[in-house]
């Protein structure tokens, strides 16, 4: 799955998991390094730099009731927070793409495609986030799935659907 063309955001955060990723000290990583963390939140950074998300239909619902006019773009921070009924999700979990990543050659190309096979964040209801956690899918993917598999096949197990709609984001990323 290719989204749209990379931003310049994303281009960043992709050239520094390049470099990052060059170290072998880095490529040979115990998962509970700081490196493991590094990585993690540089794949999460990288789609959450996206100019666009998915949403979960319970979430257009929610964004519906609160009068959100889709055709705007709207800062990240304005549905981000403990106090907001929303959460960015990200439909394959960052440890999946890293390890995705170090069965790759490490190439700039690579590296690239394994990002955007990731799939689109996506904004979920609280609710929805608490589906996947007690289906004991919110760090694992379904049994059976392989990258390059549909990336919401978590969300298609709980019985999470998308809208079609996305939500047009500008600003800050948020994580």
């Amino acid at each position: 799955m290719h989204g749209p063309a990379e931003n310049i955001g994303q281009q960043t955060l992709r050239d520094w998991l390049t470099a990052g990723l060059s170290l072998p000290e880095v490529r040979n990583l115990n998962i509970e390094s700081d490196s493991s963390y590094l990585v993690n939140n540089m794949i999460a950074k990288y789609t959450l730099a996206a100019p666009f998300y998915e949403i979960s239909n319970g979430a257009l619902q929610e964004l519906q009731k609160l009068q959100v006019d889709l055709s705007e773009r709207h800062t990240r921070g304005k549905f981000y927070g403990k106090d907001k009924p929303f959460i960015y999700e990200h439909p394959v979990p960052a440890g999946i793409t890293r390890n995705e990543l170090f069965r790759t050659d490490l190439s700039v190309e690579s590296i690239k495609q394994v990002l955007q096979s990731s799939g689109r964040v996506t904004l979920l209801l609280r609710t929805e986030d608490t589906q996947l956690r007690e289906a004991k899918l919110n760090t694992k993917m379904p049994d059976g799935w392989r990258f390059g598999d549909n990336p919401f096949a978590r969300y298609h197990e709980v019985g999470i659907e998308l809208s079609g709609e996305v939500l047009k984001v500008k600003g800050a990323i948020k994580r």
